[in-house]
């Protein structure tokens, strides 16, 4: 008995083994290119398929590789390498799995930041950098893709070019200030990230408009922590019933900074938590939220603080947090 279910467990293991290695580097072509070998020829591909690459040594999930030519040979294909960590060496004889990432399912791999994928509108917002993270938060460095919506009670985002989105405050809007956007991307690798936005405000009851301009800072710290930097410089802009940051301010210029940490949990849920100063009111607030994301639909649950020091409820002092979204 202990024989069978020996030989049982091991016949199991080979199968299971055996699937991994759907695919297997065969030669690297050049820094990004690679000659990729059939082990499974039952398996389908074309090209833009996403292939996980694994190391043939420690197991461990390298980064991927997207399908490129796939006519070479019935039992070869070429891929491109779009992100791998670099504490490990892609290189001949690595093998490859591929992957559905339009799906949220996949036990398989974990959650890391080097495994975020932006090269791809239809994959799982799970799988995506954060772009906005909610109304007392707003937007990090990182954009909409081309054609790509961002919508939920509170935000309208398009992405008009992968570097390029216009978005809208809906809540502003609840409250007679009209407002619109433009955020760009400066410059991304898979390390940091920098962008900057245009934004205009009419306050239809006071009749006056308002300019701000806010730049983003984005990096990664390890393979589940990054940052997030945010300077936003303001005009002058009359009292509101805004929920945040709705005071006067009488000066030209006025300054508020925020910072940021992010925590990607192995079910690729985040925590954003992170103190904010306005500089003119020398007043120190902050936000801390934790974030569910599925395929499109985001969650966002947390609390925010103007003034710390403000021990009431209250938009100047704590308020609960939460809102939803759908990237799609």
């Amino acid at each position: 008995m202990k024989f069978i279910l020996a030989l049982s467990f091991l016949l199991m293991s080979t199968v299971a083994f055996s699937y991994e290695k759907e695919f297997v580097i065969a030669s690297i072509l050049n820094d990004d290119v690679i000659k990729v070998e059939r082990l499974d020829p039952n398996i389908e591909i074309a090209p833009g398929d996403i292939l996980l690459i694994y190391s043939h040594v420690t197991k461990s999930i390298l980064g991927y590789a997207r399908v490129q030519v796939t006519d070479l040979d019935p039992d070869f294909f070429t891929a491109t390498v779009q992100t791998h960590n670099k504490s490990g060496l892609i290189r001949p004889e690595n093998y490859l799995k591929k992957v559905d990432l339009t799906k949220t399912k996949n036990d398989e791999f974990p959650a890391r930041f080097d495994l975020i994928y932006r090269e791809n509108r239809k994959a799982a917002a799970k799988y995506k950098p954060l772009v906005y993270t909610g109304l007392a938060q707003g937007f990090t460095a990182s954009n909409l893709m081309k054609k790509e919506w961002l919508a939920g009670p509170s935000i309208l985002g398009y992405g008009i070019t992968n570097s390029w989105q216009v978005n809208t405050n809906l809540i502003s809007t609840m409250f007679k200030i009209f407002n619109v956007s433009i955020k760009t991307t400066i410059f991304n690798n898979d390390d940091w990230e920098l962008a900057v936005e245009n934004g205009f405000q009419y306050y239809n009851e006071k009749t006056k408009g308002s300019y701000q301009f806010t730049g983003y800072f984005d990096s990664v710290s390890n393979s589940n922590f990054n940052s997030y930097v945010k300077l936003r410089v303001f005009t002058q802009k009359p009292q509101d019933e805004y929920l945040y940051n709705s005071e006067e301010y009488l000066n030209n210029l006025n300054l508020e900074l925020t910072l940021s940490y992010g925590y990607l949990f192995t079910n690729w849920n985040r925590l954003l938590f992170g103190p904010k100063i306005d500089v003119n009111k020398k007043k120190v607030g902050g936000v801390v939220g934790y974030y569910i994301i599925d395929k499109e639909f985001h969650t966002m649950i947390g609390v925010s603080s103007n003034d710390f020091s403000e021990f009431k409820i209250g938009k100047q002092g704590y308020l609960f947090n939460l809102d939803f979204w759908w990237r799609f």
